[in-house]
């Protein structure tokens, strides 16, 4: 199991939801020359592993024109046609992604070119990616990077695709300072529930675009996206830092998130026990000397104390490897500001591929071990700041003490200013900002 909250503390990892409803003719005679194919089992599973709905149908859509003909037939079909739900990388938590009795698209099938634009003399503003809706996150990067370039706001694990994230949130340790990835899209090419084609944008049919982003795949299906980038930094400087009290940890994230002309991604994370441990270290290429007790604090009255828990914040400093952008500096100079366990705080500089790339490394580690393909009972949720600490006493009085929870607890501030960002052309970007 692993929770994760922002306080405005979280992220999504659903992809899209559709309702159920069960074939009352033959899919040819309610749907003509759209083609479909047999399903295959993966069309009935999904990240979370807990609920398994098999359609009847499935699509691998060439191009984003058949799954117009697809939508367009079932809209002007008689009642108790099929569902349909648009199914990426396949990481939803319980169900969203799969439609019982009815068709899932598979939309990795769809063209997944990357076509990098960088306009000269027109700052980061100028650069745009456009990428095809079933291209991961992962490929968006490399191609990106080819060019100098990257996206502005990522999620932590990158292989899921475009238009999977762009329908839920896409949320990360970046989102303080650039708002989630649906806060990071110039435009998008659109299939609506009548089969139409469209493309949309912020003064472009805005109403389908506000929607379509972040809204679970009950407007439309996203086949192409339109993401602005700016300058890639070759290495990244990469810092963790080790707490005991949840006050000063979430003290300190906040003061972090208050400085982004300095650091480019906060996040953070509970250290419950030995194992949580070892196994948040296994992407972090440093030596941590960090071994605490994690035995009983003494307090609780009666019952001994409750177990005594650690705290982990991270952030990281993009170093673009100028005499002018001294990431070393700046990470001393921020770090000087934090109140953690001296001298318990551990500093790395990785490939910016790598450091974004950084869940990927645990994966493997977690399939190595057979930890992957199981039940993922996740929970992800926005709490307010101000009930940050019940929230966690919350967690570790019930869920965390029972005994055999085993997975990560990630904790990190975003600014309600920056979920709230658009990216049209010359509106303010950056710091400022309240949390709630």
């Amino acid at each position: 199991m692993a929770l994760k909250a922002v306080y405005l503390y979280a992220a999504v990892v659903a992809l899209l939801l559709c309702s159920s409803a069960n074939f009352i003719q033959s899919p040819s005679d309610v749907l003509g020359p759209v083609a479909l194919l047999e399903p295959t089992p993966s069309a009935a599973r999904d990240f979370g592993a807990m609920v398994s709905k098999a359609p009847v149908a499935v699509m691998r859509p060439g191009s984003a024109a058949d799954i117009a003909r697809l939508l367009g037939a079932l809209s002007s079909a008689p009642p108790g046609t099929p569902a349909v739900a648009a199914r990426g990388a396949g990481h939803s938590l319980h169900g969203q992604a799969q439609a019982r009795g009815g068709i899932v698209v598979e939309t990795r099938a769809l063209p997944r070119a990357v076509e990098v634009v960088a306009r000269r003399g027109d700052g980061d503003g100028g650069a745009y990616a456009d990428v095809g809706a079933g291209a991961l996150w992962v490929e968006v990067l490399e191609e990106c990077l080819r060019a100098g370039l990257a996206p502005r706001s990522w999620t932590d694990y990158l292989h899921l695709t475009v238009g999977g994230t762009l329908s839920n949130g896409g949320i990360s340790g970046q989102a303080f300072k650039h708002g989630p990835q649906i806060s990071n899209v110039l435009e998008l090419e659109v299939v609506t529930g009548t089969g139409e084609v469209v493309t949309c944008s912020p003064t472009r049919s805005p109403e389908l675009f506000f929607a379509v982003l972040g809204g679970l795949g009950q407007f439309g299906i996203i086949t192409r996206a339109r993401i602005p980038l700016q300058a890639a930094p070759p290495k990244v400087r990469w810092v963790r830092a080790f707490y005991d009290s949840f006050e000063t940890f979430t003290r300190d994230q906040e003061l972090l998130v208050s400085m982004p002309e300095l650091v480019d991604y906060v996040e953070g994370f509970m250290v419950l026990n030995e194992h949580s441990l070892r196994s948040s270290s296994v992407a972090f290429p440093a030596e941590v000397n960090f071994a605490p007790d994690f035995g009983s604090d003494g307090g609780g009255g009666g019952g001994g104390g409750k177990k005594k828990v650690y705290y982990c914040v991270e952030f990281a400093v993009h170093d673009f490897q100028r005499q002018d952008s001294a990431a070393d500096h700046v990470v001393e100079l921020v770090s000087g500001k934090l109140s953690f366990l001296r001298p318990h705080a551990y500093s790395v500089e990785v490939a910016y591929f790598d450091f974004l790339n950084r869940v990927r490394m645990e994966e493997e580690s977690l399939r190595s071990r057979g930890l992957w393909d199981v039940p993922h009972p996740w929970l992800n949720v926005f709490v307010p700041r101000h009930g940050a600490a019940g929230f966690k006493d919350l967690l570790m009085d019930t869920v965390i003490a029972r005994g055999d929870f085993e997975g990560p607890v990630l904790i990190y501030p975003l600014l309600t200013d920056s979920v709230r960002k658009t990216n049209t052309r010359g509106q303010q970007e950056g710091g400022g900002g309240s949390m709630r």
